[in-house]
């Protein structure tokens, strides 16, 4: 059994606002160098991992395999978060505005890891994943130095992402499993049910993929599970009617509960 996990977090909206550039002088260095940083510029994913072509904020890849339910998993991939790029614009996109200065974004929080746990039956793999806007540390150390920096950096919101995905033997959920996922189910940001309506499941074994989610209401974020050769987006968060004040805010969300 071949199991693995994608995740994604990128800004929908072409470009958002950058507030060092309302600091005059260019005190700030090159950071404030223009008015926009630039988003990702698209609303719905692709259907799978694999055929992700756009830019993005952060991402992160795992997968194992096991011979039976109850093996031992072995890990077969571990990328960690891999960091995107931040850029600063010279205006919006829609006026013509270009890049004037990048970064690679930075990565605060990366793990993964799979268990399989006896008494529910079941593998749980857990991402935890956070990466930060690098712009006003750097703006903030190249001004005042290293003290001032790390300070910028620890009052920067992150993005961030802490799944938990269970792949389960039988597919009967427990009472509380059913009563955790109850409470959930009323502030659930899923909507990759109604994005990709198909297909509805990774086969007939008689068996569960279901969990839950914690990210940021800002930026979008989309979660793949493959198995075998099968690939379904399992979350998606799409944060294309919010802004980029609700990062500091996190949400917890369903896994969409699909049969294997």
């Amino acid at each position: 059994m071949d199991f693995r996990v994608d995740v994604f977090a990128w800004i929908p909206q072409p470009d958002v606002p950058n507030p060092l550039f309302s600091v005059p002088g260019g005190a700030l260095g090159p950071g404030a160098c223009g008015p926009r940083f630039g988003g990702d510029d698209f609303v719905t994913p692709p259907a799978s991992a694999a055929a992700w072509t756009g830019t993005f904020r952060a991402k992160q890849s795992f997968a194992f395999s096991a011979s039976a339910f109850g093996a031992a998993p072995s890990v077969t991939v571990n990328t960690g978060v891999i960091p995107g790029t931040t850029t600063v614009l010279t205006n919006t996109r829609a006026a013509g505005g270009t890049i004037c200065h990048s970064m690679t974004a930075s990565v605060k929080k990366s793990s993964a890891s799979v268990e399989w746990v006896p008494g529910d039956s079941w593998y749980q793999v857990t991402l935890i994943g956070a990466a930060q806007d690098p712009v006003p540390a750097a703006a903030a150390r190249g001004l005042l130095g290293g003290a001032a920096g790390s300070a910028a950096s620890a009052a920067t919101p992150n993005l961030a992402w802490m799944l938990a995905l269970r792949f389960q033997s039988g597919h009967a959920l427990g009472i509380a499993t059913r009563a955790l996922y109850a409470t959930i189910s009323p502030m659930n940001l899923d909507v990759s049910g109604r994005t990709f309506p198909a297909p509805t499941s990774f086969g007939s074994g008689g068996n569960l993929v279901h969990g839950t989610a914690v990210v940021t209401r800002y930026p979008s974020f989309v979660a793949y599970v493959t198995i075998g050769l099968t690939t379904i987006p399992v979350l998606f968060a799409d944060a294309s009617s919010r802004n980029l004040a609700e990062i500091v805010v996190s949400q917890s969300c369903l896994i969409r509960q699909l049969a294997f």
